[in-house]
């Protein structure tokens, strides 16, 4: 199949694909494609993807790499998630799914992608034959900086933290914000007018004992240092929750609309696991150490062919042969 006919099938089911990858034109496909893959690169036939997590994001993203590529794709999905997972049947002859990982598959394939937590990629690496390229994704965390802490900061910050309820590897966890105390009854009415026309969902009793868990110690500390910690949350349920905690050292949410605020400082200790930042006011800043900076309230809607954890998603997944006559 050439390049233009990949072309031509990618975009004949683009509507399946731009709910989870942003939207794409067939210029964008192309010239991403062109820029990327030099005439020496060796294309993979064979791909396998390795999905956990509770969104299909990752799913469709990688998958359309893989058909930009003219690959065979296989998709190994997690037992219990993305259950009603699929993919158009014109994409059939080039794509597989299953929820258990065949035998044959890891050795078959020109490149290996994995996408799960830090031990999940521990374990498919070791099974991944050393002269096939491996490309992992591992659990990462979005952040936000706010210098201008206003109630439209405010609305872009709950879009932020609302969208996938934190599932997102992209998803705000933390916000290091100018005033974090007069900004936090703004984030939290921002935060209850998200609920009130996106509703979260229900949890599982796990899920609603560790929110519980966490906003009775916050509770606790608050009532011992109020100037340090302190407690915004939604009235008779635990469809948000913010934190506020003098401490600059992050810590990582429960998840499911639950965020910490912290105060803005030059000098924050950034981890190495972010996996963007948005800013307000958004400028471009060269000295922040995450592979994707945004404006504040985009940070869940990076481009359909973007540099996941900085790595080119077609690049990274190619070999190149060196002709020398």
């Amino acid at each position: 199949m050439t390049l233009d006919q990949r072309l031509d099938l990618i975009m004949s089911v683009a509507g399946e694909f731009t709910p989870f990858t942003g939207s794409f034109s067939r210029d964008d496909l192309a010239r991403t494609y062109h820029e990327q893959i030099p005439s020496t690169a060796i294309l993979p036939k064979t791909l396998v993807h390795i999905i956990s997590g509770n969104t299909p994001h990752a799913a469709y993203q990688s998958l359309l790499n893989g058909l930009l590529l003219g690959a065979k794709n296989l998709l190994k999905l997690s037992s219990d998630s993305l259950l009603d997972f699929q993919v158009p049947p014109t994409l059939a002859p080039l794509v597989e799914i299953s929820r258990t990982l065949p035998d044959h598959w890891i050795p078959k394939a020109d490149a290996l992608v994995v996408f799960g937590s830090d031990a999940t990629l521990r374990h498919f690496q070791a099974l991944c034959p050393l002269e096939t390229p491996f490309i992992g994704h591992g659990h990462r965390i979005g952040i936000a900086l706010i210098d201008d802490p206003t109630p439209e900061a405010a609305r872009l910050a709950a879009r932020d933290i609302g969208l996938y309820n934190q599932n997102g590897c992209l998803s705000l966890q933390t916000i290091f914000v100018k005033a974090p105390l007069t900004f936090a009854p703004l984030l939290a009415t921002a935060m209850a007018e998200f609920e009130k026309e996106n509703p979260r969902g229900p949890l599982s009793p796990s899920e609603a004992g560790t929110i519980t868990n966490l906003r009775e110690e916050t509770r606790y500390l608050a009532a011992q240092d109020p100037q340090r910690n302190a407690l915004w949350e939604s009235p008779g349920s635990t469809a948000w929750t913010i934190i506020y905690e003098e401490s600059r050292t992050l810590t990582l949410s429960p998840g499911n609309r639950s965020v910490y605020l912290r105060p803005l400082s030059k000098e924050i200790p950034f981890p190495k696991f972010l996996s963007g930042i948005a800013l307000h006011p958004y400028h471009e800043r060269n000295d922040l150490p995450s592979p994707r900076i945004s404006p504040l309230g985009q940070a869940q809607s990076p481009p359909a062919l973007w540099p996941h954890d900085g790595l080119l998603p077609l690049a990274s997944l190619v070999r190149h042969q060196t002709r020398q006559g």
